[in-house]
């Protein structure tokens, strides 16, 4: 009768560093040989984990110091001991000194790496969607792809504002033509496959025309800043216009006469500043398309906004009628240019109560 022989136990499977799939110091390898997985899984893996925060980092020198590297053939195994409490001390105080230098690494690395990271893939997106080409190939195929789809993002975004532009300048007449044959371009689209890469660029030419129409924005006028200071009456024009940019008509060295003197201030985008002296009154409409109004103690803001404040002057004052036509912006009017400061807190003119006041409509 044959003795049976017990069965021995299975020892676990030893966990090494890789010796011939390494890059440093062959963690990544070992760690996809010992789950079975590719090691380029495990190296984007670190990467991603590097930037956020470097804790990828951190535990690769845990392992780099921890885990042996795997015996040549032939070889017996490194023994299973465990290292010296000495040097299990010197590890964990070389993790916890450099753990803090690896996360501000791993932070200014993820503040330059990420943003190309980004920028890349949506490149590669924008050309799968224009071309139909799925991301794929070898690396130069990788970076064609992504430069040609930030190509195509970069002319989007100057279609869109040229399309802007040119309905801004044009009027409805001009922004209705513009839609209408964007339309036909994306429609033959869908049929021509060759013309597909001519969609984004046709809806980006959409969207900025029905930006600016949307806010019934003119652009004609100029474009910068343009800052008005009439001395007297005379010198006081019955409008004043700015395509883009911040118009600015300072009224606080002008003679007005009692009464009222009518003003209109129209902007495509940007700000209509008025500024007026204390002692006169001020009445004031406004068509915002899309942006603020801010005058004195009141304001308002959002999409459509209409704005109406029309205060009396008191018996042989002045008064200044404005009336303003703001597209994208704000609508302003302040008794000084800007904000005042007494070294801690922000200030504009105010009475007791803490309000800005319309001054001039007080005074007896």
């Amino acid at each position: 009768m044959e003795a049976t022989v017990p069965d021995q136990p299975q020892q676990p499977k030893r966990l090494y560093r890789s010796r011939d799939d390494r890059v440093i110091g062959g963690v990544c390898g070992g760690l996809g040989r010992h789950f079975g997985i590719d090691p380029v899984i495990v190296r984007i893996a670190a990467v991603v984990l590097l930037l956020f925060g470097g804790a990828s980092a951190l535990a690769y020198l845990a392992f780099l110091l921890l885990v042996p590297e795997e015996p040549r053939e032939g070889e017996p195994p490194p023994p299973g001991r465990g290292r010296s409490a000495a040097t299990i001390v010197a590890i964990v105080a070389l993790i916890l000194i450099g753990g803090p230098l690896l996360l501000a690494a791993g932070l200014a690395v993820a503040g330059i790496l990420l943003p190309l990271a980004v920028l890349v893939l949506t490149g590669l997106l924008v050309w799968w969607l224009v071309s139909g080409e799925a991301p794929g190939g070898g690396a130069g195929d990788i970076a064609r792809r992504s430069a040609l789809g930030v190509g195509v993002l970069l002319l989007c975004f100057a279609v869109f504002v040229g399309g802007a532009w040119a309905a801004g300048l044009g009027g409805g007449a001009v922004a209705a033509g513009i839609v209408i044959a964007t339309g036909l371009v994306v429609a033959v689209s869908a049929f021509a496959g060759g013309l597909r890469v001519l969609i984004l660029p046709a809806l980006a030419l959409a969207m900025g025309v029905g930006f600016i129409s949307a806010a019934d924005a003119d652009l004609r006028g100029g474009v910068g800043q343009r800052e008005y200071k009439p001395a007297s009456a005379s010198d006081l024009k019955d409008r004043y216009r700015l395509g883009v940019g911040q118009l600015v008509v300072d009224l606080r060295q002008a003679e007005l006469p009692e009464g009222d003197t009518p003003l209109k201030m129209k902007v495509g985008v940007g700000n209509a500043l008025l500024l007026v002296p204390r002692d006169v009154c001020v009445a004031s409409t406004a068509s915002i398309g899309m942006g603020g109004v801010d005058v004195f103690d009141r304001d308002n803001g959002g999409l459509d906004v209409e704005w109406e404040d029309l205060p009396s002057a008191p018996e042989n004052g002045r008064r200044v009628v404005v009336d303003a036509d703001v597209g994208m912006g704000a609508f302003e009017v302040q008794h000084e240019r800007r904000d005042r400061w007494d070294g801690r807190h922000r200030f504009r003119d105010r009475d007791d109560d803490g309000t800005d006041v319309n001054e001039g409509c007080l005074r007896a």
